[in-house]
């Protein structure tokens, strides 16, 4: 029966009761469905005899006679429950929990009850082995991280026996604890919760577990529902035989956000149409046009979104056509690594009958920093040394979001970091465009308190016309979840913990509120697609755009968390010096080739990984 269609009545017991001339007997059978809670002690069965007399009468000459009989009854009472397999009278508590939990899930997932209550009751089935174990969890404070530990931490935990502690921050603190757990192979934490920028560097430290392999030794831990072909961003936790190391939880598409209805005004559209002698369309409409025609020039550009900041600027209507931010901070090192670099669309194509969402790595030029990995040999960041950081394009990069963005935006850019620039999107409601922005922030765009409730919308990336080829990385995914440490004594525990956070039975209901899912039965289900106006065409935009979008290169990822800081410190010393845009793209460049020529790393063949 579909899931839709399917109905299990599980903590009804199932009663037999059937009479005889002989006697009465009554059955109680309960059920693997039922309750634990409410199950019947188990009883002897006893022979209850009754004396009845009767007067008979005998013949008209004999007299009366009383005659004396015996019919027993029977009475059989209920027996104890027949417990789901592998599990006793000692797992009731986890299994009334379990039950609970399938009672707060209700509906909201993408399984058929018969599949959630299999899920669920798997979990604690499986954790019997490690209950009272205790799992040491750090994590990036990312909204769906957050989510997991209020809501699903605890149902974990009743569920499995299995304790937790957590501790959250940044993401750079993330990398620099990443980077103590490979050096000092302790095992602090069993899981790091951690997007996939650093995939590359836990396959060549060998400092994730390879959930592959652990899964072939231990089979009893996977989930029945597990599905690993499910998650549509399987290759950003990958390495490139397709060995996960990592179940990324929670999911941040990147593009263009944008009010709409600045765009749709028709005195707008009429005054930008005599302005720059094209139409005004919105970034989806443009992006729309060009999957038609095949034409760049009718794509969302640079260009034009150049064009369009510049339009909506009015300091005196207190309207800005961009807002970013270029207070000193990590996202100076990332932002351009993590989305920028795509939008000028710095790196090669991806190979003849691919797209960059189906690759782990893309020979030649990459992301993050447009560094050149011929033949998994890392090369550099500067033209002279086959990257592309300085070159035509990446000077343009840097002249659009550290010199020329700032002419179409507020004061407050120079006060905020990239992070604060979209809740300033947000709560000020006064920037027609961002970009790159990220969809964490969706959910948070539709809420009550939101200026720009109702009016948003998304789109792809614009793209740098002179450098576009359709299967260049279009679009930053930067899918984040958990890791569990190759130190960790307790691996199996931390597996069922990763596992239970992506499972089927809960990513539904978590991404009703989150937004954010990795599993593509999620993003299909008419619950979660209901969602796509609210949320401004997130949903629409994900399936147009998705095999275009690309996250970090797993070559670059070995020496990603080294070049992220001194991409981020060298952006900060041109940007205080006053450097122009495109003297800050030559000034970093040479920064990191000259970091990889030092380090050893130029000339290293560091894969395939």
């Amino acid at each position: 029966m579909s899931a839709s269609g399917e109905k299990t009545d599980r903590r009804t017991a199932l009663k037999v009761i059937s009479g005889t001339v002989a006697g009465l007997i009554v059955g109680g059978v309960i059920g693997y469905l039922t309750k634990p809670a409410e199950r019947i002690v188990t009883t002897v069965a006893s022979t209850v005899t009754k004396t009845v007399t009767e007067t008979v009468t005998a013949s008209p000459t004999a007299p009366p006679t009383t005659v004396v009989t015996t019919p027993a009854t029977t009475v059989t009472t209920p027996t104890a429950p027949a417990y789901p397999p592998g599990l006793g009278p000692e797992d009731e508590p986890y299994l009334k929990a379990a039950y609970d939990l399938i009672d707060w899930i209700g509906g909201v997932t993408v399984l058929s009850p018969k599949e959630l209550e299999e899920e669920v009751i798997h979990y604690v089935r499986a954790s019997k082995p490690y209950r009272g174990q205790t799992l040491h969890i750090m994590y990036e404070a990312v909204p769906g991280a957050v989510w997991e530990e209020n809501n699903l931490g605890p149902w974990f935990e009743k569920i499995t026996g299995i304790k937790l502690t957590w501790e959250s921050m940044s993401n750079w603190e993330t990398i620099l604890k990443s980077i103590e757990d490979a050096k000092l192979k302790a095992g602090i934490y069993d899981l790091v919760g951690t997007d996939q920028d650093m995939n590359g560097f836990y396959i060549y430290n060998k400092s994730a577990v390879n959930i592959t392999d652990l899964l072939k030794k231990k089979p009893e831990l996977r989930p029945p529902h597990f599905d690993p072909d499910d998650f549509f961003l399987a290759a950003s936790y990958s390495d490139s035989k397709g060995n996960l190391y990592a179940l990324h939880a929670y999911n941040a598409f990147a593009g263009t956000v944008y009010i709409k209805d600045w765009f749709e005004d028709p005195e707008n559209k009429k005054e930008f149409k005599k302005r720059y002698g094209y139409e005004l369309k919105t970034p989806l409409e443009y992006y729309k046009t060009a999957r038609k025609t095949g034409k760049v020039e009718d794509d969302w550009t640079t260009d034009k979104a150049r064009d369009v900041a510049e339009f909506f600027t009015d300091p005196d209507k207190g309207i800005y056509g961009y807002i970013t931010g270029v207070k000193p901070g990590d996202w100076l090192g990332w932002y351009i690594a993590d989305g920028l670099d795509d939008c000028f669309q710095l790196a090669d194509p991806a190979p003849d009958g691919k797209m960059p969402l189906e690759v782990t790595h893309i020979d030649g030029v990459s992301t993050p920093w447009a560094i050149n990995v011929k033949d998994d040999t890392i090369g550099g960041a500067s033209t002279k040394n086959g990257g592309r950081l300085d070159s035509e394009g990446g000077q343009a990069m840097y002249k659009w979001w550290l010199e020329d963005s700032l002419k179409f935006t507020s004061r407050k850019a120079y006060e905020i970091g990239i992070v604060e620039a979209h809740d300033a999107f947000k709560y000020d409601g006064i920037y027609a465009t961002m970009w790159p922005f990220y969809y964490h922030w969706a959910t948070g765009l539709a809420a009550e308190d939101s200026a720009v409730r109702g009016k948003f919308e998304f789109a792809p990336y614009p793209v740098y016309a002179p450098y576009y080829h359709p299967r260049k990385p279009r679009g930053y995914i930067d899918p984040s979840g958990w890791v569990i440490s190759a130190y960790s004594p307790r691996q199996e525990a931390a597996f069922l913990f990763a596992s239970f956070m992506v499972s089927k039975a809960v990513e539904l209901k978590k991404n009703l509120e989150v937004g954010l899912p990795v599993r593509w039965s999620t993003i299909q289900d008419p619950r979660f697609k209901a969602m796509d106006d609210e949320w401004g065409k997130m949903i629409t935009v994900a399936e147009l755009a998705r095999m275009s979008h690309f996250g970090t290169d797993n070559d670059i990822g070995v020496i990603y968390p080294e070049i992220l800081p001194l991409a981020r410190d060298k952006g900060m010393e041109g940007l205080g010096a006053g450097m122009p845009g495109a003297e800050i793209a030559k000034y970093v460049a040479k920064a990191i080739d000259d970091y990889l020529k030092e380090k050893g790393w130029m000339g290293k063949k560091v894969g395939p990984l």
